[in-house]
């Protein structure tokens, strides 16, 4: 449980790695003997019965038959691994035509599905079959044939042109939840049907427990045409194992390179699950005393096991949990944004659990500490300022200012005279306002009333002008009138008198 190191690395002895479960399957270091010997051989001519000794061991651990388990080829990285169990896999869906020229034809359209979130390497082909975009860049050439799916339309997506299904038994898409059996057991099925080869990727899953190798029989008792195993194998360096059955097996020729030194490191770490009977072990155990302890934590959301994996799903963000993990000196695997994962040794002492049980929860109890602290914040960041609103609320609110209590202060004459003069001041220059205020308002009526008689009369005036206008002119006609008859018969007079002459 404990790293080597002084305690000011970042793996010191005040450290605990809880993911040692990927360095050794037992939590012991079974690799120093196996790189003594390997240096210490006098040629390096390749061991020829190193594979068969492998697989051989394999079948005592799984208790597989030649066809489940027919070969196992030790390469020097997990991508090498699968590389080889890809080409298999489609040398294998083109031998199911019956000429060449249809296996031509069909090998173009020959898929390998992936699960969405999913990481198998870091090799340009690993990189395609991952189901996480981060990790394919502008950079990366894109491979023709890949294709991903969600775990929930996966099986649904197998059909005769898919080659290959790759998937790992935890779907790490989400918070790291396992498959379930019922999943394991529809893929299965549907493999069969289509002729496709079931690739498992147990690259970064280690030894199972409970009896059990791989955690997809543990889980769900089906088999795989090919197995990827690396953790826990090689001691976290650079090596994987491919499994294969019998119906991939002949599918590989001399070209497939193996690596003796991962083999040697692999049959040591097999020799040592095989004598310490490491996979009778109860595997559950740490599981439930984990969940035992923080049930009560509020920022753990849920628990997802897989026997000696477990993930916890968390309700603050990954980051925040490794600044607590790294101040509480726990190492452990970050799943995704809100999920971390623990992946201790099949053979733990109850002391060691112990403690790493103590620092997981410490460093849940840190995250509720500072989350509480951040909540307590958030209110008064959040309060808005005052504005002019609020204070006239908050006047009306108040007691007036003419009731408030002034007994118990102190008492100056002259001042209250002083108020009292200012006061009567102001009250006089108010009346004295009203006063102008009223004489003005009587004075502006007053105009316009005399305004209005004088306009008034101006009218009547006219109108008399008018009428006295026509009345003279008529006085005047009549008079003229008279005249003129008057001269008329003057003159008819006149003119008689004439004619008489």
């Amino acid at each position: 449980m404990n790293a080597s190191g002084n305690g000011n690395a970042p793996r010191g002895d005040n450290w605990i790695d809880a993911i040692a479960g990927r360095l050794s399957p037992t939590g012991e270091n079974s690799f120093r003997d196996a790189l003594r010997q390997f240096a210490d051989q006098p040629e390096w001519c390749g061991d020829a019965g190193l594979r068969s000794k492998i697989t051989e061991q394999l079948r005592t651990l799984t208790n597989a038959d030649t066809s489940t388990l027919a070969d196992c080829i030790p390469t020097s990285s997990r991508d090498q691994a699968l590389e080889h169990a890809l080409i298999a896999a489609r040398r294998h869906h083109q031998s199911l035509h019956d000429s060449d020229d249809a296996a031509g034809d069909n090998a173009s359209s020959s898929k390998c599905l992936c699960l969405v979130g999913s990481d198998h390497g870091r090799s340009v082909l690993a990189r395609m079959a991952s189901g996480k975009p981060t990790l394919r860049g502008n950079e990366w050439p894109l491979l023709p044939g890949f294709v991903h799916a969600s775990a929930d339309r996966f099986v649904d997506r197998i059909d005769s042109s898919t080659a290959v299904a790759l998937v790992s038994p935890v779907d790490f898409s989400g918070v790291g939840e396992p498959l379930t059996a019922d999943w394991w057991a529809r893929c299965r099925q549907r493999c069969d049907e289509t002729g496709t080869q079931l690739i498992i990727d147990h690259g970064d899953t280690p030894a199972a427990g409970n009896g059990y190798l791989f955690a997809h029989e543990m889980v769900a008792g089906i088999s795989a045409d090919a197995v990827i195993l690396s953790a826990g194998l090689v001691g976290e360096l650079p090596g994987g194992l491919l499994v294969l059955s019998e119906s991939l097996a002949s599918h590989l020729d001399e070209s497939a390179q193996s690596s003796d030194l991962v083999g040697h490191l692999v049959s040591a770490a097999l020799s040592t699950l095989i004598e310490t009977d490491a996979l009778a072990t109860e595997s559950d155990a740490f599981a439930i005393a984990l969940a035992e302890r923080i049930a009560t934590r509020g920022c753990v959301r849920d628990l997802h096991a897989c026997r000696h994996t477990v993930i916890l799903e968390l309700d603050v963000e990954s980051q925040a949990w490794i600044e607590q993990s790294a101040a509480e000196q726990l190492h452990a695997h970050v799943c995704s944004d809100h999920s971390v994962l623990f992946q201790p040794p099949l053979l733990m002492t109850s002391e060691h659990q112990e403690a790493l049980i103590d620092r997981i929860d410490a460093v849940l109890a840190g995250l509720e500490g500072t989350q509480e602290l951040t909540e307590a914040a958030a209110p008064e960041a959040a309060a808005p300022a005052a504005t002019d609103s609020d204070a006239t609320d908050l006047d009306a609110e108040t007691e007036p200012a003419d009731e408030v209590h002034t007994d118990d202060l102190p008492i100056d004459s002259s001042l209250d005279a002083d108020i009292d003069e200012a006061a009567s001041a102001e009250d006089s220059d108010e009346e004295l306002d009203d006063y102008e205020d009223d004489d003005d308002e009587a004075i502006e009526e007053d105009e316009l009333d005399d305004m209005a008689d004088e306009e008034l009369a101006e009218e009547e005036e006219t109108d008399d002008e008018v009428i006295g206008g026509d009345e003279d002119e008529e006085h005047e006609t009549e008079q003229e009138e008279t005249e003129l008859e008057s001269n008329e018969l003057d003159e008819f007079e006149s003119n008689e008198e004439t004619e008489k002459l």
